[in-house]
């Protein structure tokens, strides 16, 4: 058999995978701590051999209270393991503050971090120290970012809290201007424009126009909103529910309104009266495809029928409800009958 003269290669993935810790010599002085799980577990989690060794040393650092260059290191190689650990995020934030570190440099690491683990909610919360810490006079930039994380996720749960804290936290410190409000109330729209089933979006623009610290809350403008975007697609129940709570929050009553949702409410046991109404109604036919009456159209009107004293008549579109158009909820809708017919 022929023998080359070739060094033997060694295969690309022990090529690139680190050295293990033990053998670093700048680990040589610290003793890993094992993780005890006692003398008989049972259900021992099968870590991986780089995940169990690394969290062995970051025992020992984080017990000798340690905050140097090598821990930076130890707790970015166990994040990027396991972006969900939140005793290292903690100790690495220390590590940070204690070393005096570039947080603008932390906060570029981060930006990888965020778009690789968007449901982490450890990643958004360290993101979040960060820039209480660097405290920036204008935070556009960071603003951005998070414009541009909810693109691949527009309803991420954790993306929109943080947008909630960066907004509440900033406008605290007079950092928030009106054009800034503006702006984002404008980015919000567009988000509903183009999905007006995102919950998150729908929730925001209540922030923005209703809830935020300084704003006027016109109760009326936000009905119309609602009712323009239920015109544009008439199952939504996201408009419906902001509709909800813009009349509640206006202290406007439902039955001016019925006339301009009458057209969703075709079918219905109590006939709808079409006519003028000082609300926006639909100006075009509903698309033959839309099925009608539309279940929380009829809500919507025996809700108002009850408001106005009707019950005999509210009594009858609750009936409805449960036994033809939403029987899915049949007993919630029977329980609201009898509460017309028993009143």
């Amino acid at each position: 058999m022929p023998v080359s003269d070739e060094p033997e290669q060694t295969p690309v993935s022990e090529q690139s995978r680190p050295l293990p810790l033990s053998e670093q010599p700048r680990w040589k002085d610290v003793s890993p701590v094992p993780q005890e799980d006692g003398p008989d577990p049972l259900v021992p989690i099968m870590y991986s051999d780089d995940y169990r060794e690394a969290m062995d040393y970051f025992r020992a650092v984080s017990a000798a209270r340690e905050h140097s260059d090598r821990v930076l290191d130890l707790t970015e190689m166990i994040v990027r393991m396991n972006p969900s650990h939140y005793t290292v995020w903690q100790y690495r934030f220390a590590t940070l503050l204690a070393l005096e570190k570039d947080l603008s440099v932390e906060l570029e690491l981060m930006n990888e971090f965020a778009r690789d683990n968007l449901k982490s909610y450890q990643v958004w919360h360290h993101r979040l120290l960060l820039l209480q810490a660097l405290s920036p006079e204008d935070p556009v930039g960071e603003i951005d970012f998070i414009h541009n994380s909810l693109l691949p996720d527009p309803k991420n749960y954790h993306t929109w809290a943080y947008l909630h804290w960066l907004y509440c936290h900033f406008s605290q410190l007079g950092r928030i201007s009106q054009d800034r409000w503006d702006s984002e109330l404008a980015w919000c729209n567009d988000l509903i424009d183009s999905d007006g089933r995102n919950n998150s979006a729908w929730g925001w623009r209540w922030f923005l126009c209703m809830a935020r610290p300084g704003a006027k809350g016109n109760g009326n403008e936000e009905i119309k909103y609602a009712l323009n975007q239920i015109h544009h697609i008439p199952h939504n129940a996201s408009a419906w529910n902001y509709l909800r709570g813009a009349i509640r929050a206006s202290g406007a009553t439902r039955v001016p309104l019925l006339p301009a949702l009458a057209a969703y409410m075709a079918g219905s046991a109590v006939a709808p009266k079409a006519g003028e109404s000082e609300w926006p109604a639909r100006t075009t036919p509903v698309d033959p495809l839309t099925p009608l009456p539309v279940p929380l159209a009829l809500e919507f009107q025996a809700d108002a029928l009850v408001e106005g004293g009707r019950l005999g008549d509210a009594a009858a579109v609750y009936g409805q409800l449960g036994s033809s158009v939403d029987r899915m909820r049949s007993a919630y809708w029977e329980m609201r009958r009898d509460e017309c017919v028993n009143a």
